[in-house]
């Protein structure tokens, strides 16, 4: 019954996508699709897991909050917004502006439009309901999420989400066996490059610096900053004198 299951979560993952009411270039994952994500952020972007930190058995990677699991994943699903990070990271000193490179690479490589998922805003920003694809996740113990702080403690209280030895396991698998996974375990590696040191809340802070993020209302898709990021690039490869 597991295998079955497993099986069916690996094939989910790689299904094509269906558009999101008619929206030319913005798709929305499946859980399958999601859950592949979740793994990748885990794997490449998680903090290592210390002793005697309470974490579960086997766990090798952390992230702490749902708030930075959230923020994590919309960078991967939305390169133009990536791409901005990483320039704005070699303006202001933070990344060496070689590292231009990568953002011209995620904004041009692989027709990002077609790889863009687009999040809702929530109350809190961009959101995304996980529970399904972790569940996938924890029913085939590649993952643990714990609870930390007392119910009535809101100040307190968070979700961390460990990845378990065997997902870091199937992490490499896939990234081996299905090619057409690539894309999302390439976008981990930038936003890990792109984010290094920073916290939930200072992803948050940047996000909130574009009116298409900040002024979406409550429930509805937050829009691109694509055109916008393309001349911010263009710009800053030239002052480094990296334009193709």
């Amino acid at each position: 019954m597991r295998l079955a299951a497993e099986r069916f979560a690996i094939r989910a993952c790689v299904v094509v996508t269906s558009q999101v009411r008619g929206v030319v270039g913005i798709v929305t994952p499946t859980t399958g699709q999601t859950a592949v994500r979740i793994l990748f952020i885990l794997d490449r972007l998680g903090d290592a897991c210390l002793a005697g930190d309470g974490a579960p058995e086997s766990a090798v990677r952390v992230i702490q909050s749902e708030r930075k699991l959230q923020k994590l994943d919309f960078l991967i699903r939305n390169p133009d917004y990536l791409a901005n990070v990483i320039i704005s990271g070699c303006e202001k000193g933070r990344l060496p502006g070689q590292r231009l490179l990568d953002a011209r690479a995620v904004l041009e490589e692989r027709e990002p439009e077609l790889h863009t998922y687009r999040m809702l805003r929530g109350r809190h920003g961009a959101f995304e309901q996980l529970d399904n694809a972790l569940s996938v996740l924890r029913h085939l113990e590649l993952v643990a999420v714990r609870r930390v702080g007392r119910v009535a403690d809101a100040k307190v209280r968070r979700r961390d989400y460990y990845l378990l030895e065997a997902g870091v396991a199937r992490a490499q698998e896939l990234r081996s066996a299905e090619p057409l996974l690539a894309w999302y375990d390439q976008q981990a590696v930038h936003v890990a490059m792109a984010t290094e040191g920073m916290s939930g809340g200072d992803l948050k802070a940047l996000q909130y610096q574009h009116e298409e993020y900040a002024g979406t209302p409550e429930g509805r898709l937050i829009g691109g900053i694509t055109s916008r990021v393309r001349l911010r690039l263009e710009a800053a490869l030239a002052r480094e004198g990296l334009a193709a």
